[in-house]
């Protein structure tokens, strides 16, 4: 009887020494496969924090000296931007590099024809480069916004650099900057050979005129945008693209752009030429032959102005305000310059040259009307 007392005790003391060193066994393992996942985790996110910045460390960036001197950052090539003012976005167009731009302002937006309906409505980032929305701008994702240094790029910068979307000015809208704007913008978008192309295609027009031109008198012109009175002087938007035309402009020592036109007449210009009409937006279909009659009907009535030599010799040259700004205003200087000097410049044709801006730098179909008088690819 003790015998078996003693037994039932021993074997009660083994059974609880193995169920104790099974809770063990289970807790060391336990423990071993969750030090295993704590050192699992750290070593992914080890490796995705590596491969982040190995992303990082492996995009290209390069750095562009844009229309204003400012030193930006930019990846390259710039893939995807936004842009405001159309004269950017037709050099753009030009080299190549349409097919990045994700975002415009309402101004190139309405003009849809000219780009042939690429930019719908939830592409619109405001309605010019002074007005911008940067909610839809950040909402597009883009790399880089370009705009006009009349802009606001201070606040677009301000705005923007929270998002990593960098600012580039780009003032495309002057005449006398069109070859570095070009180089600029091919820098921006990898297009170098192309923004080279392009640039030497006027610039060796415009050194034809200069070279054409230097001995000879120059011809007094009197020149409009828009409205009556609005004329250009010296770093008005316009002055250049009449500079370069060999132009004498009268109102080149003016101290505003708004002259009395009374002062036309007594300044009595050789020429006259006249962009748009004062209420219509830049469109790739020209104004109709009545639209350009009013124009000229216009001009011609004002009181006093029947005594001025261009209208009484009917030296007056319309322009749409479509044709006038191609390639920074550049297809306007040479139609100024073949209607002021047509004999002194025969291996000039403003219509070829309207033609070539169109059809190869902006893929479009050649359209005729834009000006008046009429030009052939002969003159």
């Amino acid at each position: 009887m003790k015998a078996k007392k003693l037994l039932s005790y021993v074997l009660c003391v083994v059974l609880c020494a193995l169920a104790f060193t099974g809770c063990g066994s289970q807790k060391t393992q336990s423990a071993s496969a969750s030090k295993e996942v704590v050192s699992s985790a750290k070593t992914t996110s080890s490796a995705v924090s590596s491969a982040s910045k190995s992303t990082q460390a492996s995009e290209k960036t390069q750095t562009v000296t844009d229309s204003i001197g400012r030193k930006v950052e930019i990846p390259s090539p710039v893939t995807s931007c936004v842009v405001a003012n159309a004269y950017n976005t037709e050099i753009i167009n030009a080299i190549g590099a349409l097919n990045c731009v994700v975002g415009v302002d309402y101004n190139i937006y309405q003009d849809k024809d000219s780009w042939k309906n690429k930019f719908t409505e939830d592409m619109v980032i405001g309605k010019s480069q002074k007005d911008l929305n940067y909610e839809k701008i950040i909402a597009l994702k883009p790399q880089v916004l370009i705009l006009t240094g009349n802009g606001t790029y201070e606040e677009a910068q301000k705005q923007l650099e929270p998002f990593g979307i960098k600012v580039v000015v780009c003032d495309a809208y002057y005449t006398n900057e069109f070859a570095q704007n070009c180089a600029l913008l091919g820098q921006v978008f990898g297009k170098e050979a192309e923004a080279k192309e392009l640039s030497d295609y006027f610039t060796e027009k415009l050194d034809y005129i200069k070279e054409q031109l230097k001995d000879v008198p120059k011809k007094t012109l009197y020149f409009e945008y828009r409205t009556e009175g609005n004329t250009t002087i010296p770093g008005n938007f316009f002055y250049d693209m009449v500079e370069d035309s060999g132009a004498d402009n009268i109102f080149r020592d003016a101290k505003n752009v708004k002259i009395d036109p009374e002062a036309v007449v007594e300044k009595n210009p050789q020429y006259i030429v006249k962009v748009s009409a004062p209420d219509v937006y830049s469109s790739y279909y020209p104004p109709t032959s009545d639209d350009m009659k009013k124009i000229k009907d216009d001009i011609v009535s004002r009181p006093g102005w029947d005594e001025i030599d261009a209208v009484k010799n009917d030296n007056i040259l319309l322009l749409s305000h479509y044709v006038h700004g191609g390639a920074s205003k550049l297809v306007g200087t040479m139609y100024i310059a073949k209607f002021l000097y047509p004999d002194k410049l025969p291996d000039l044709h403003p219509e070829q040259v309207f033609k070539d801006w169109l059809v190869k730098y902006q893929k479009l179909d050649y359209i005729e009307g834009h000006t008046s008088p009429a030009y052939t690819f002969e003159d």
